[in-house]
């Protein structure tokens, strides 16, 4: 439910303030299959699976740099179920979505462009040791979900006719094993309809100059709960210390480094010789890379980074972040990420963050 709150705060503000055009109200047809990241996750895939998706959006005004910049975006939320086609292991599911339209092409009266979404999921059939241990995906009912989308649109008046290709993705970062996660890929088509008149977005290009500053440090400490080793292990908290120098090089891109420090008690639950020793022992030192999409104050982030230092190695040297940042006045950010190493989700991380130009 964090997860939920963070992409609500996030989203929020873009439905608060400038949305210019009407509430436009649809609903959609999805057909696919899961898409399994893992050999062990073919077991999963039984069958095709079918949903059904309805959706509220409405497009914003358009008056600020960063619209402009992605040509007038819409805001929105999306509630989905799916079958996903295993009706015994995976059972029903479900996700809500605060979600973003970006458009890419556009005409007078057809539009191609991406949805992205985060929010929260939720599946009925989640592993259970002694009912359902052949879920080797999911560990819990309630977990985070996170869409992509490729779109196309065709406007006929107040009607839109919709089709397109997504992804949608369930995890619960590690919080409860197993969390292989859920990839469900789908075909789909739809229908909207706007509840007043619809004024076709005109672009006009930002011809300023950026303004500055360009660059910006931001220290951010963050926190969160994992379960590693086995499934129903228990959970051990996990600190995280991330300092970033960003530099601002487009209207829309910042590149990134910077230095992490994590405390993990599930390093004691992997190797017991830690255990006789103090907390301090389970730190671990890495150095990062990353690339940020901005959206105002707000932004998605992806980082890659390696391990400078562990006391015991790492599934991999190498781990990566995704996650979103919002600046809250002038100093201060929310944070939240998923860290993991590559496929597989290692933690959360929920904080906040002082930044500096």
């Amino acid at each position: 439910m964090r997860s939920l709150f963070v992409a609500l705060a996030t989203v929020l503000p873009f439905l608060l303030y400038g949305a210019n055009g009407p509430w436009t109200l649809g609903a959609r047809l999805h057909y696919g299959s899961l898409w399994p990241h893992s050999r062990s996750s073919w077991i999963l895939v039984q069958g095709h699976a079918v949903g059904a998706e309805v959706f509220a959006e409405r497009r914003l005004l358009g008056d600020r740099e960063w619209q402009r910049d992605y040509r007038g975006p819409s805001v929105g939320f999306g509630f989905l179920y799916a079958d996903k086609g295993a009706p015994e292991l995976i059972g029903a599911s479900y996700r809500l979505v605060p979600y973003l339209f970006l458009p890419i092409v556009e005409g007078r009266n057809s539009c191609f462009g991406t949805r992205l979404g985060w929010g929260v999921g939720y599946i009925s059939q989640a592993f259970d040791r002694r009912e359902n241990t052949k879920q080797i995906a999911i560990g819990s009912r309630v977990n985070t979900a996170i869409q992509v989308m490729l779109e196309y649109r065709l406007r006929i008046d107040r009607t839109t006719l919709h089709t397109g290709l997504s992804l949608d993705h369930w995890s619960n970062g590690a919080v409860a094993l197993p969390n292989l996660g859920l990839n469900l890929v789908t075909a789909n088509v739809g229908v909207s309809y706007a509840l007043g008149a619809v004024t076709p977005y005109v672009h006009v290009p930002d011809t300023a100059r950026m303004k500055r500053p360009l660059r910006e440090q931001s220290i951010v400490v963050a926190g969160s709960v994992c379960e590693v080793a086995r499934p129903e292990s228990g959970t051990h908290s996990v600190f995280s210390l991330i300092g970033n120098v960003q530099w601002r090089v487009t209207r829309k891109s910042s590149f990134g480094c910077g230095f992490d420090v994590f405390n993990k008690g599930t390093l004691g639950t992997l190797y017991p010789e830690l255990l006789e020793k103090p907390r301090t022992a389970y730190t671990q030192v890495a150095v990062h890379g990353g690339y940020a999409l901005g959206f105002g104050r707000g932004e998605l982030l992806f980082q890659m980074g390696a391990y400078a230092y562990s006391p015991k190695p790492e599934t991999s040297i190498v781990f990566h972040r995704f996650g979103m940042r919002y600046r809250i006045g002038k100093h201060l950010l929310a944070h939240m990420s998923l860290k993991s190493h590559y496929a597989t989700a290692d933690h959360w991380e929920f904080g906040i963050g002082y930044r500096w130009n």
